[in-house]
């Protein structure tokens, strides 16, 4: 069958119209239910005529039965297998599966593109007819699939990009959950203290090397939490606050975890065989370029869009940031001073309840105010018309970062540099506040007299680095879980008060299990691993910013890490879709996140150990900051520079040390490449035959095709009608 010619089969072929006797019921939902044969399938494609963008006069039911049709017919001509199951009223579900030609022809794609762009140490090794069937793993076999279905044609796909173009009906394409292998997996891990390399190997033949490298930062991050664990317990018990000796053990960890999980990330990607795969992101779908040119690397024509108008766009994104980091910057100022006077001055009637508003408006306006940045930031960066989503992730998550920067640590830089050196300059003008409070809320509104709580800091960074990741892992893991039975339950409730049923269609018995579960997993949000990455950045930002604050932070991170891991495990098994897998040999920007904390660490960690170490350890000092400012900026400059120092000199050490699967990796691609220069590929790839030879189809093959489409039309008609019936009776 022909993988990359012009169809063999036309949409505009009008099947007969035979309806379906299927009748409307649906199934109680089993989550561990396993598909019957007939319906094994790689992806589904959820096809939902009330998605997209075509406006509801237009959206006819002969526009609808045309481009599913058209859908369906290019799955056939590109060599897939389908079956078509009702979803809802006016929704189908498309079971998707390759067939081995498909396949062992996508990978031997891959493989050559990877040995062009010197991704593979070994040759490209061609399918044989009689052998197609290769023992791919499960990552690895939906990674080609997925490609095959949603690349442009030009990257040998069929472009069906959900929500575009003639896909609008497409609202989603995706891999359905292993319930026996989550099982086990979640199962094997709780009984495991840590995740070793043969785990991670299970997660990439899973899930692909994007999710297992994510699993890999979060081991490697948690294993080495334990030194600064150690030390902290010491510092706590044996060194007085704010110690400069702990201080320059913790700057001194962070840069050498930076530059330890550098040279882990590139073992791992040697191993895992995808060293350099990041100059082979896919192209955007939404990407338009303003002429064509030829590619500098391959010779070939593509869109070209000047760099430099994309430049200026991301210059124009600097406003924006900072318009929108002064405005939060200026929200969390006010609420900080609203909690100050609440707290530490109100003294009135309603104060054990007032004291909780600062919380409510940062728990309400933050959040809103974040979901309206997000709008913002996503809007610009598809402005940006990036060309592949590499650099549109991080275009984007470089934006939503300075965000975060201020949401998660603005009240802990306002304890540290406003509240406390500045806090007795409010003492003068207590008698004012006394008298405006009287004047507003009347005789019964009092101020005691203010005096400025030095535990203040470390109370604020105990709650984020204790109590919020318990509340956190509480909201990401278990919430949704109870959100899920308690919507089950209300459901149940209602269709018992109201005696209405959602139940529209009637599965097949053997199918209906199956099915609930396919439906239930349709719903699930997509598993986003920025949404992780950017957690553990921030609790990173927490030690390497404030760790002298208080020593036992490690401590509290490291337990958190622990039940993060299975956490995370959990939330993919049982919350989110399955994730497609994805080619990773980094974390990207979070990699360039982490070091810019560790150098903002080196500025904040000498100013604190500065500002308060006296007056922490001295019992008679009359002012809470006894330092000079002189002192302070020499203080700053001298740590700024010793850490440029320090991590030049771990880096030169690093380099110095070799790394045996490097080596390894090396020595196979020269003995490759030495091999290569004694033989060649075949002037005429046996690829070619084969194609040829699979392009030669039977009618009746061609009539069996014919109906499977007339089939899935009938199916699809069927829950057209049912939808337009249940309109009519709203």
């Amino acid at each position: 069958m022909d993988l990359g010619k012009p169809a063999v089969l036309t949409s505009s072929e009008d099947p007969s119209s035979k309806r379906s006797s299927v009748k409307p019921k649906a199934a109680r939902l089993i989550n561990d239910a396993l598909p019957p044969a007939d319906l094994e399938c790689d992806l589904v494609i959820l096809f939902d005529t009330e998605s997209g963008s075509v406006p509801k006069e237009k959206k006819t039911a002969e526009l609808i039965e045309d481009s599913f049709k058209l859908l369906l017919t290019e799955l056939v001509n590109a060599g897939f297998c389908f079956k078509v199951r009702v979803n809802k009223p006016g929704s189908v579900f498309i079971f998707v599966k390759a067939s081995d030609a498909v396949v062992s022809f996508a990978s031997y794609r891959s493989q050559i593109k990877d040995w062009l762009f010197g991704i593979r140490t070994s040759a490209p090794v061609i399918p044989a007819s009689d052998k197609l069937d290769d023992d791919f793993s499960t990552a690895e076999r939906l990674r080609l699939v997925h490609d095959r279905l949603t690349n442009s044609q030009k990257d040998h796909g069929l472009g069906i990009t959900p929500g575009q173009s003639d896909w609008v009906f497409v609202k989603s394409i995706f891999a359905l959950h292993d319930p026996q292998f989550n099982v086990a997996w979640i199962e094997r891990w709780s009984t495991k203290w840590a995740l070793d390399d043969a785990e991670l190997d299970i997660i990439k033949n899973t899930f692909g090397e994007k999710i297992a490298l994510y699993f890999a930062f979060l081991q490697y991050y948690f294993s080495r939490l334990l030194f600064p664990t150690v030390m902290g317990l010491l510092a706590f018990f044996f060194l007085p606050p704010y110690s400069p000796i702990f201080a320059i053990i913790s700057s001194l960890w962070c840069s050498v975890f930076i530059e330890s999980w550098k040279r882990r990330e590139v073992e791992l990607a040697v191993k895992w065989g995808v060293r350099g795969c990041s100059g082979l992101d896919t192209h955007r779908a939404t990407f338009k370029g303003e002429s064509e040119r030829e590619d500098p690397v391959t010779g070939a024509l593509v869109q070209y869009y000047p760099q430099w108008k994309r430049v200026v766009k991301q210059f124009t994104a600097i406003p924006t940031a900072l318009a929108a980091g002064l405005v939060l910057m200026g929200v969390q100022a006010v609420v900080f001073v609203i909690e100050i006077f609440l707290s530490e001055i109100y003294d009135g009637p309603l104060k054990q309840y007032l004291v909780f508003l600062p919380t409510a408006l940062l728990a309400t306006l933050v959040p809103t105010f974040t979901a309206f940045y997000n709008i913002i930031a996503t809007r610009m960066t598809d402005w940006e018309n990036h060309v592949t989503e590499r650099t549109y992730d991080t275009a984007m998550t470089q934006k939503m970062f300075v965000l975060n920067l201020l949401t998660s640590y603005m009240g802990l830089f306002l304890s540290s540099y406003v509240y406390l050196p500045f806090g007795h300059l409010i003492a003068p003008n207590m008698d004012f506040i006394s008298a405006t409070m009287q004047r507003f809320i009347g005789e019964k509104a009092s101020a005691k007299n203010f005096t400025i709580n030095t535990h203040r800091l470390r109370q604020q960074y105990i709650y984020f680095t204790a109590t919020a990741q318990l509340i956190n892992f509480f909201v990401e893991t278990l919430l949704p879980y109870i959100q899920r039975r308690a919507f089950k339950e209300a459901k149940k409730l209602q269709e018992k008060v109201t005696g209405a049923y959602e139940e529209v269609f009637k599965d097949d018995e053997s199918e209906a299990p199956y099915l609930a579960r396919v439906r239930a997993e349709a719903d699930f949000p997509d598993y986003v691993v920025g949404d992780d990455y950017r957690e553990m950045v921030v609790q990173f930002g927490y030690l390497s910013l404030f760790a002298t604050v208080w020593p036992l932070a490690p401590l509290f991170s490291f337990i958190n890490n622990w039940f993060e891991l299975r956490g995370d495990a959990v939330k993919i098994c049982l919350d989110t879709k399955r994730p497609i897998p994805g080619k990773a040999e980094t974390i990207g920007p979070w990699l360039n996140n982490l070091i810019f904390l560790t150098w903002l660490g080196s500025l904040t960690t000498s100013s604190l150990v500065s500002m308060y170490r006296v007056s922490a350890t001295e019992s008679d000092c009359s002012y809470l900051v006894a330092t000079r400012p002189w002192v302070l900026l020499a203080a700053v400059l001298l740590s700024e520079h010793a850490y440029f120092v320090a991590r030049y000199l771990i880096g030169l050490i690093y380099d110095a040390l070799d790394s045996t699967v490097v080596q390894k990796h090396q020595r196979q691609k020269y003995l490759n490449r030495q091999q290569t220069l004694k033989r060649s590929l075949p002037d005429e790839e046996p690829i070619e035959i084969l194609e040829h030879e699979e392009m030669v189809v039977t009618e009746a093959k061609r009539d069996e095709w014919r109906a499977a489409i007339a089939e899935a039309v009938a199916t699809l008609q069927t829950s057209l009608v049912k939808n337009e019936a249940d309109k009519k009776e709203e």
